[in-house]
């Protein structure tokens, strides 16, 4: 939930934030990272009345808000002012950056700061640019930083791909070593995807000891995204993995994942694995590879021109419970061999034209973000303004 609202470019409303939680927690996921902006506070007790005064969200359900150490201070107001102290005391808190001022010990005084207005459970982020792998000397910066967490009290800590270069291989070696050497530690990876390997890290961390898992339905998250949940739940599935907290329900995921790009206003993609809407349609006129080996699944299939072969309408009619006698009548088959081919044909092209007026809307729709250099220019629009107002100040005095 967290990087999905940062990375919807116009963001996304509460009530159907809240939706899309109850959907994400009705499939199985007990565990919501739910937020991190200014705004989010009032949005995380919306969602705890959700949960403790109207039942909407099952008991079992954990939250944390993210801060970091450039952005503690006004989060902790936020928090104290919006969220009260019966709600503060069961949700966690997660602090990242903890390098800054380390030699102040900010980490430590933000931590006692949460405390402080009734934060009852801390978890930590810790951010790496991984290179690919995992040297000695990151390794022993990594350690040092769990070793602070440690002596706070926290045994939960996110081990963050932040740029999405981690290798399936250095995931291995860096998840055995870190559950070896902190038997004491809870820890998961947050997989980013830009290299395509956010999932197979993610899987590659959990099957080399660490204990929990993180990614978005969809994949949602920062550029590429993270992990997508879907996938990893029925890859769980096919090999027995099973989830303390609760089963996960790969269908209630993969309806969670399209509604995602609802809320966050994202083009739908019909072909990404699991929860695309397109992934179960298989092209039936071609050499179909799943069905050749006897692969049970659900499909739905459909015939283009590549797999229009006069053999297959045959099969396909024989299939239906066509009359044998319209089964021998060649003419018969190639005519609608024939009437079928015009049909995609023409089809096709407009399809074509369809296709290039969506593409160029997509395009446009997300030309409109806010950039950089608007906070520039709105930063002289307020100058100007304030420098207008003066002036009418002194003409009025």
């Amino acid at each position: 939930m967290r990087e999905g609202g940062e990375r919807a470019p116009y963001g996304a409303d509460d009530s159907r934030k809240l939706r899309l939680i109850e959907a994400i927690t009705n499939a199985g996921v007990t565990d919501i990272d739910v937020g991190s902006g200014i705004t989010e506070a009032a949005f995380v007790r919306n969602v705890l009345d959700a949960k403790y005064l109207m039942g909407r969200i099952p008991e079992r359900t954990e939250f944390s808000f993210n801060l970091t150490l450039k952005t503690w201070e006004p989060l902790c107001e936020q928090l104290a002012r919006n969220i009260p102290r019966e709600y503060l005391k069961e949700m966690y808190v997660s602090i990242g950056m903890i390098e800054i001022d380390s030699e102040n010990k900010l980490f430590e005084r933000v931590a006692e700061r949460l405390r402080s207005i009734g934060v009852g459970r801390l978890r930590s982020s810790l951010l790496n640019a991984f290179s690919g792998t995992v040297d000695e000397d990151k390794y022993a910066h990594l350690n040092a930083q769990i070793e602070r967490c440690r002596q706070q009290g926290i045994s939960l800590i996110r081990i963050n791909d932040s740029v999405g270069t981690l290798l399936p291989d250095a995931t291995a070696i860096l998840a055995a070593n870190l559950v070896h050497d902190n038997p004491d530690i809870t820890f998961y990876l947050h997989g980013h995807n830009d290299r395509g390997i956010g999932t197979a890290n993610s899987l590659i961390s959990v099957f080399h000891g660490f204990q929990m898992i993180e990614g978005g339905v969809a994949g949602v998250g920062n550029r590429a995204g993270l992990a997508e949940l879907e996938s990893i739940a029925t890859v769980f599935a096919e090999r027995g993995i099973g989830v303390e907290a609760a089963p996960l329900d790969v269908d209630k995921l993969s309806a969670a994942a399209r509604l995602s790009e609802e809320v966050f206003l994202a083009a739908p993609d019909p072909y990404r694995a699991v929860s695309g809407f397109l992934v179960e349609n298989e092209n039936a006129g071609i050499v179909n590879v799943p069905d050749y080996l006897g692969v049970s699944r659900p499909v739905d299939y459909f015939l283009n021109r590549i797999g229009l072969f006069p053999v297959y309408i045959r099969q396909i009619l024989a299939e239906a419970g066509a009359d044998p006698g319209m089964l021998k009548d060649d003419e018969l088959i190639q005519q609608v061999y024939e009437r079928l081919a015009e049909h995609m044909d023409g089809l096709y092209e407009r399809k074509r034209a369809e296709y290039d007026r969506i593409s160029a809307d997509v395009k446009a729709f997300y030309a409109d973000m806010v950039r950089l250099q608007d906070v520039q220019t709105t930063a002289l629009e307020v100058i100007r303004e304030r420098a207008d107002a003066e002036v009418a100040t002194a003409v009025g005095a």
